[in-house]
């Protein structure tokens, strides 16, 4: 009777431990992903208990990936007293670690939010040092971008600033950029390629921002200083026009025929006659009267127009009979 049952204690002991093994039985995952700095020992290993808070690795960079070899893992783990890990035919655990980009845009945007704060006012640009590339954080950073620290000289435009993004899950992250506030100026540039001689229409021409030290004296730079000027030479989509690129249109074509008005208080007289040069808006020009070969001199001012403004002098007359005088 007692050896049965010490028997059935026994049998009882060792149905109880393997329920006990089965509960604190430790497997080791394949594939895991992960946010932070760090890989902990409950991200790794599936049922580890109380001490799995505990870091034992680096994550990979964000947006990147890594594998862990399963010896190592059961040595981090061995060196924090924990043992019996199952490995299964697990020999290296897949670690991802998402992330999102903080794109060169989003650090301008930043610096120029705490630039206006300082009183940065007007028609400038943030311009980041090309050698800053966007950078890669972790996916669970969803932060606003900070402006941690900024230094600019006043004197030569240039900053320096230190970017956060705060309430990291292991801390702050940081890093720091350098640029140049630049002053912008607008200019009209062609939308696409113009010929040389091709009137320029408001459709033609656009107005985009410039550096202002790119944009010299002699630059046009309203839209309405373009309208209507013909370029004196093919000139490129996007390129900055300047005034010796531009010429009045022609608006009397020399031998061609023109209406002559002659204008003075109370009178206002019109003739025909031929053109004996040409000339753009404004210009002075030569026509002669067609019945009486006399040459009359005035000043365009239209298509086919041309303008003589009184007192009449004798050889500016629009009649044969002044002419005669």
């Amino acid at each position: 009777m007692t050896s049965r049952l010490l028997s059935l204690a026994f049998v009882a002991t060792l149905l109880a431990g393997t329920s006990a093994l089965a509960q604190e039985a430790m497997r080791l995952k394949s594939e895991i992903t992960v946010t932070g700095e760090t890989v902990r020992l409950d991200q790794l290993i599936e049922g580890v208990g109380e001490k799995g808070a505990i870091a034992v690795f680096r994550a990979p960079q964000p947006g990147h990936r890594g594998t862990i070899r399963a010896d190592r893992i059961i040595e981090a783990a061995r060196e924090h007293g924990i043992r019996g890990i199952e490995t299964g035919d697990v020999v290296s655990v897949a670690i991802t670690r998402p992330g999102r980009t903080v794109s060169r845009d989003d650090m301008q945007e930043a610096i120029a939010r705490v630039a206006a704060e300082r009183g940065a006012l007007g028609n400038l640009d943030i311009v980041i040092d090309d050698h800053h590339a966007a950078r890669l954080v972790d996916a669970a950073r969803g932060e606003t971008l900070k402006v941690a620290q900024f230094l600019r000289d006043m004197r030569t435009g240039r900053f320096e600033a230190r970017l956060t993004l705060p309430g990291g899950l292991d801390g702050p992250d940081g890093w720091t950029v350098t640029g140049s506030i630049v002053e912008m100026r607008e200019v009209a540039v062609p939308v696409g390629d113009l010929d040389r001689g091709e009137a320029i229409q408001a459709k033609d021409v656009v107005l985009v921002r410039r550096p202002a030290a790119q944009v010299g004296a002699d630059v046009v730079r309203p839209l309405s200083d373009l309208i209507g000027m013909v370029p004196r030479r093919a000139l490129k989509a996007g390129e900055m026009i300047r005034s010796a690129d531009l010429a009045k249109p022609i608006l009397v074509e020399k031998a061609s025929l023109v209406t002559v008005t002659y204008v003075t208080k109370g009178l206002t007289l019109t003739m025909r006659g031929r053109a004996q040069g040409s000339g753009s808006m404004g210009d002075p020009v030569k026509v002669q009267n067609l019945q009486s070969k006399k040459i009359v001199e005035g000043v365009v001012t239209g298509s086919a127009q041309v303008t003589i403004a009184g007192p009449v002098a004798p050889q500016a007359s629009l009649s044969d009979s002044a002419l005669s005088r």
